[in-house]
Parts: C-alpha cells; structure tokens; sequence
C-alpha cells in the first residue's frame, strides 16, 4: 500500500554555482518535503509511524539552520534535487519494510524538485504516485 510522509520547515542554503565553489548569498526557503512510500499492507500502522518519525529527526537536523553547516550538505551542493536525493536515501537505510518511491522538495511556491529512488522504473502518474 502506498502513503506518504511530509513535513514543511525553514531552513537557509547557498548553493555552489560553478566548479571553483562559488557561493550564492545565504538565502532562506520555507522547505517543503514529501516522501512516497510503499508498504506491506498489513505492516500499514508501523511503517506509516517508522517513516512519520524518522522525517520528524530529519527535519529537526536542519530547521532553522544552514544546510550548508550540516552534514552531508557541508560537501553536498544543497540544491531542492540533492536534497530529495539524500532524503530518499536516507529514509531507505531508515525505514525497514518499506520501499521509497519518490521524494519531492519544494523549496518555492510552484517549484518541486523529484527524486525517483529507482531510476529504471517508468514513473507511474497515476493519483500522483
């Protein structure tokens, strides 16, 4: 069964904008995040609660702060698409039980970055999962 987990938190970045490690001013985003998952149904409850915490601690790490001052965007260029990446990474080695489909981080109004953890897999667009 699939479901999903988000939670929405300030947080400021500068992102590297070329080879020589260039930085933007530090700006800051009303980050929004969305993880997709898919679960056994009768394991429901407990990965559903699983993956609420674990967002919940991730979103603790960075809220309020820096990106860039936070491992791993103190080597990792925090763009809304290394972040979804890393999430998405992150909540597979987190959440047992349970397959990530998708991470979406907005850092804009009407902007998403996706990661699909799976890369091979065609992207089903059906009920936006």
């Amino acid at each position: 069964m699939r479901f999903s987990v988000r939670s929405s938190f300030p947080a400021t970045h500068r992102i590297r904008i070329d080879a020589r490690g260039t930085l933007e001013p530090v700006h800051s985003h009303n980050w929004r995040v969305e993880a997709f998952l898919d679960a056994e149904e009768d394991h429901l409850a407990g990965t559903a609660a699983a993956a609420t915490a674990f967002l919940a601690r991730w979103v603790a790490r960075y809220e309020g702060n820096c990106f860039n001052d936070v491992a791993p965007f103190d080597e990792v260029n925090p763009t809304a698409e290394e972040v979804a990446r890393v999430l998405a990474d992150e909540l597979a080695g987190a959440v047992p039980g349970a397959a990530i489909i998708r991470v979406e981080v907005g850092e804009a109004a009407g902007f998403s970055a996706i990661y699909w953890r799976d890369a091979t897999r065609t992207p089903p667009y059906i009920n936006g999962c």
